[in-house]
């Protein structure tokens, strides 16, 4: 069934790269002239870590505009995902601005990583989104584990779980909830039309499949994996990205629950060190 799951879902994907690239969410041409498409928080908690030389997987890359923006920051970077039309797009996009040199990328599902891909990297890195399409978050955390060298860094900026559970029809006035925080390995179907970067657009893979996680669910695996935590932080915005009714973009760019800008999560970040 797993299978079914992930045909459905690859199927949406390989549609979505060619919708997003034209978008004015990814904002493609202002990258190649420079843009900088990480967040403020991956910058500032990831940076530091990253310098000329720093070797760096970027599990589940989509078209590689994050894995770029590392190797312009100095990183050698590989880029994984299961699209091969988000694969094909990023190895265009490196050649477009001149980093094919310093960024290698590899299409794959990423519970299947190690049979496609050796060595191992300062660096493993997810970022937004990630990992509700992931139904197997022991494997995963085997995975990160696996390319980490003793001593290497793994992080992840991502959308809170909570923010997954409101219901649909959710409003600022009443945040109830509508889907369950325990999943116990059992997806949510959707069967939506449009896409989170242009909900105008027609599309023609409309069924997906998704996983809410919470916080034991995430951390746990990567503890038993052999990971030690750094941090955990939580933050009452998001970058732009949920289509949900109750958000709004506030003057920094980023989004907020209307009337509740301080004491709603929306996202999370995560850094954790391979023990040695």
């Amino acid at each position: 069934m797993l299978d079914d799951y992930l045909k459905a879902n690859l199927a949406s994907w390989d549609e979505a790269v060619g919708l997003h690239v034209s978008s004015q969410m990814y904002d493609v041409e202002g990258f190649k002239q420079g843009r900088c498409s990480l967040s403020d928080i991956e910058v500032s908690e990831l940076g530091p870590s990253v310098h000329e030389g720093t070797t760096l997987l970027h599990l589940q890359c989509h078209f590689g505009l994050d894995t770029l923006s590392w190797a312009r920051r100095g990183a050698v970077v590989t880029g994984v995902d299961f699209s091969g039309e988000g694969i094909a797009t990023a190895r265009g996009l490196a050649d477009d601005v001149g980093l094919s040199a310093r960024a290698t990328f590899v299409q794959s599902d990423v519970l299947a990583l190690p049979d496609v891909l050796q060595g191992s990297f300062d660096v493993v890195f997810a970022s937004w989104g990630a990992l509700i399409w992931l139904g197997d978050l022991e494997r995963w955390a085997q995975v990160v584990a696996h390319f980490l060298k003793p001593g290497g860094t793994f992080y992840i900026a991502e959308f809170h779980p909570y923010a997954f559970l409101l219901a649909d029809d959710a409003s600022p006035e009443s945040l109830r909830i509508g889907y369950p925080y325990f999943q116990y390995g059992r997806p949510q179907r959707f069967d939506e039309p449009g896409d989170y970067a242009d909900p105008e657009a027609t599309t023609k893979n409309t069924v997906t499949f998704e996983w809410n996680h919470g916080f034991a669910e995430i951390i746990d695996p990567l503890l038993r994996s052999g990971l030690r935590l750094d941090f955990l932080h939580e933050f009452p915005h998001t970058i732009v990205g949920l289509p949900f009714p109750f958000l709004e973009v506030d003057a920094d760019g980023l989004q907020r629950v209307k009337g509740h800008h301080d004491d709603f999560p929306l996202s999370f970040s995560l850094k954790m060190t391979k023990k040695g």
